[in-house]
């Protein structure tokens, strides 16, 4: 008989190499540890813009108000200087600060209605047709003039249909 060596836990039975098929590349062409598959793409690390004025506008910076200073962001100490300026009757600073707050919802100001307008006959064929095809037994209630009113009709206006 002849004599075996006894294999180390650390060698492959083929003779030395991994298995190669799907999922298993060939050891020397797999990537090494840090290696990346794009190269050139995008740097560790880059940021882009909104990233960038995230991080300054949340920045601390100490601020002096009367006798007493206090820490506050920078973007807080944007806005406590806007609200000061207008207070003190800088126009441009009042324009801005009324601005921010009707793009916040902070105004009491009712919101803009839309430009109403009277439904043509087409519009009103429309609706009449889209009630025909969905199967609704309810329809618009009808004016004094013989014309259907859809838009100005709520739910508990309609009538059954006959």
């Amino acid at each position: 008989m002849s004599e075996q060596t006894p294999r180390s836990k650390t060698s492959q039975p083929n003779g030395g190499h991994s298995a190669v098929g799907y999922g298993k590349p060939p050891v020397h062409t797999r990537f090494k540890p840090g290696q990346s598959g794009n190269p050139k793409g995008r740097r560790k690390g880059q940021r882009n813009v909104h990233t960038v004025v995230d991080e300054v506008l949340s920045q601390r910076i100490t601020i002096r108000e009367g006798n007493r200073t206090r820490s506050v962001s920078k973007l807080d100490a944007v806005i406590v200087t806007m609200v000061n300026a207008a207070l003190k009757g800088d126009a441009k600073a009042q324009a801005s600060l009324i601005a921010m707050m009707r793009s916040l919802g902070m105004t009491a100001e009712p919101p803009q209605t839309t430009n109403l307008e009277p439904l043509t006959a087409d519009d009103q064929s429309l609706i009449a047709d889209y009630f025909r095809r969905h199967g609704s037994t309810l329809q618009p209630s009808t004016a004094i003039d013989g014309k259907a009113t859809p838009a100005d009709a709520t739910p508990s206006e309609w009538k059954p249909k006959s």
